[in-house]
C-alpha cells in the first residue's frame, strides 16, 4: 500500500513560491481557454487570439497526487481544503501569484493573473467545464501577453498548472 502525506502549511516560509506551465498537471486537469464572449469555454479550442486567458485548476482539494521521492519512494501527496485556502491568501500575501516558469525551469514573463478562487457551490462558485473537480479546489484564471508562451499553449504544449513551493507534510492514517 502507497502511504498518503497530507500537505501543510505552518509558518511564513511555507506555501507557493512559483506557478509552472506544464504539458502534464499532476491534479490531472487541464485548462481552458477563452473566446472573445467568455460565454462557451472550450478545451485547447482558442477561438479569439486577442483574449489570451487560460483558467484552470491550480491545486485540487483533498485528491490524492502520486509522487516518487529518494528519501520516502512511492507515496501520494493530498492537500485539504483548510490548507488551500490557507495557500492561495499566502501566495497572494506573499506577492508571488505572477511568479511564472515554463515545466519548472524556465521563468518567464508576460503571464500576469486576472483571478484566484476556490470552487464553492454554496457561495455560487462553480466555474463551468469543471464539474468532477472537488469543492474546495484552487482555479486561477491568466492572461497570456507573452507570444512564445501563447503559441505553446495554442499548439497544446502546456495543457495545465502545477505548482512550486515548500510545504510540511504529515502522514493520514487511512481506515481502509
Amino acid at each position: 500500500m502507497i502511504p498518503i502525506y497530507e500537505a501543510i502549511i505552518n509558518d511564513e516560509s511555507e506555501g507557493i513560491l512559483k506557478i509552472s506551465l506544464v504539458d502534464l498537471p499532476a491534479v490531472e486537469s487541464d485548462f481552458l481557454a477563452f473566446k472573445q464572449d467568455n460565454t462557451q469555454p472550450q478545451k485547447y479550442s482558442i477561438q479569439d487570439p486577442d483574449q489570451r486567458i487560460v483558467y484552470g485548476v491550480l491545486m485540487r482539494a483533498d485528491f490524492n497526487i502520486y509522487r516518487y521521492s529518494e528519501s520516502l519512494g512511492e507515496y501520494y501527496i493530498r492537500y485539504s481544503k483548510d490548507t488551500i485556502k490557507k495557500m492561495a491568501e499566502k501566495l497572494m500575501l506573499d506577492g508571488y501569484h505572477n511568479n511564472i516558469n515554463l515545466m519548472h525551469s524556465l521563468d518567464t514573463d508576460g503571464v500576469n493573473l486576472l483571478q484566484l478562487f476556490i470552487k464553492d457551490t454554496e457561495k455560487g462558485i462553480d466555474p463551468k467545464g469543471f464539474d468532477d473537480i472537488e469543492e474546495g479546489s484552487l482555479f486561477a484564471v491568466y492572461k497570456v501577453n507573452n507570444d512564445e508562451v501563447w503559441r505553446s499553449i495554442k499548439d497544446g504544449v502546456f495543457k495545465g498548472y502545477s505548482l512550486e513551493g515548500f510545504f510540511e507534510i504529515k502522514p493520514i492514517k487511512e481506515n481502509n
